[in-house]
């Protein structure tokens, strides 16, 4: 008998009881990553918070977050990296769950909503905030960064933000895969967004010697913000060129890095 399934452009295709339960292990094993994600908070964790509104800044998912949580009768606790990958961990196991009860339905509509939590709502600061504190703390850079290459695994397997190529994945004048390119702000604001193309943890702007945490104070301030942004958008980079799942997240950050390094230039 034939069994049905998610097929390429959202359609449902026949599908066998061999490829069914192939579906079910594959959802299966990302229960597993989600969790390895969710089981680790830096302790005594005193920087920018893990979440989107405190990494971004000019933007609280807060709304869009509850609505999506609340279409599968969950309450999120908050918008942090744990919550959320507790979360995609949950829409995983109903995936699997439901491909084990031959409800197809369901199956998929798990698998697309966990597709775009992670691609809309989680990569493109969770993996830079990970990414930022295993640089800035050294005694964390094993977790977070493990951690960092597991969202991007996950990435890779959903195909969460693919760099479609030149006509395809348009998105409106002025903005990119994170949104407006232009915030009218100080920039001051600017530089502590991820929105500049890196995300600058109050650990950076120690070690910069930021007077009153005025990053671009001075001549050799805005040297050293410069080669930082440089340096950061040729990280993005090598992310897209090896992260084909998420390659467009970084190529439009490698973007941002590099403008901001133009601007705060002396």
């Amino acid at each position: 008998m034939r069994r049905y399934g998610a097929a390429p452009g959202g359609t449902i295709a026949a599908m066998s009881g061999a490829e069914r339960s192939g579906a079910a292990r594959a959802a299966e094993t990302e229960v597993a990553l989600w969790t390895s994600v969710t089981e680790w908070r830096p302790p005594g964790w005193e920087d920018t918070e893990a979440a989107e509104a405190a990494v971004v800044r000019f933007f609280d998912p807060a709304d869009d977050l509850a609505k999506r949580a609340t279409s599968w009768g969950h309450r999120l606790p908050d918008a942090t990296l744990p919550s959320l990958t507790a979360f995609g961990a949950g829409l995983a196991a109903a995936e699997t769950a439901a491909w084990e009860r031959d409800e197809p339905h369901i199956a998929t509509r798990a698998y697309t909503d966990r597709r775009f939590l992670l691609g809309d709502r989680l990569l493109h600061w969770a993996v830079p905030w990970l990414d930022a504190v295993g640089r800035c703390y050294p005694q964390h850079r094993a977790n977070a960064h493990r951690r960092r290459d597991t969202l991007l695994r996950l990435g890779d397997r959903l195909r969460a933000v693919p760099d479609l190529g030149a006509g395809e994945g348009l998105t409106p004048p002025g903005e990119d895969a994170f949104g407006p390119i232009e915030v009218d702000v100080p920039l001051s604001e600017w530089l502590r967004s991820l929105w500049s193309g890196a995300v600058i943890l109050d650990q950076t702007v120690r070690s910069l010697g930021a007077e009153g945490g005025e990053l671009a104070a001075s001549d050799s301030a805005r040297r050293d913000l410069a080669t930082l942004f440089e340096v950061t958008a040729q990280r993005w980079l090598s992310l897209a060129a090896t992260h084909e799942g998420s390659a467009r997240l970084w190529r439009d950050l490698a973007a941002r890095a590099a403008r901001t390094a133009a601007i705060v230039g002396p």
